[in-house]
């Protein structure tokens, strides 16, 4: 029981086991379109070239030691689940805060290998103004 293929005079249709498959062409409504948008699109790109460059990184922040803290700190430091840390610096000498950031104290958790030396730096000069 094999199929039965016929090519029809028409190229627009082919008969297949006696069905009709028709060979719908591309509507013109949608090939106008398509040659608009493409028209429109290369004529942004020559025209609005800024608009489509990639824009460079982010410059160096000032106040990366302040988003540090926030992102990291606050959540138990500002919540009353760790010691309030406003003068932290008038009460500890500089090297103790720096080891108690990169390996932790009592329920403090060790955050060193998150963060690299200068980034540490960077919070404690935050921590200096911090009140």
């Amino acid at each position: 029981m094999g199929k039965k293929y016929q090519e029809l005079k028409s190229k627009e249709a082919d008969l297949v086991s006696d069905i009709k498959i028709e060979h719908n062409k591309v509507p013109n409504l949608l090939v106008v379109v398509f040659y608009i948008v493409a028209i429109w699109a290369i004529g942004y790109a020559i025209f609005m070239p800024g608009k489509l460059a990639v824009e460079p990184a982010a410059a160096p922040q000032d106040n990366k030691g302040e988003l540090i803290f926030e992102g990291t700190c606050m959540s138990c430091h500002a919540t009353g689940a760790a010691p309030d840390l406003s003068g932290i610096t008038d009460r500890m000498p500089e090297e103790d805060i720096k080891n108690v950031i990169k390996k932790g104290r009592n329920t403090m958790p060790a955050i060193g290998h998150l963060y690299t030396d200068k980034e540490i730096n960077l919070v404690y000069e935050y921590l200096k103004d911090y009140r």
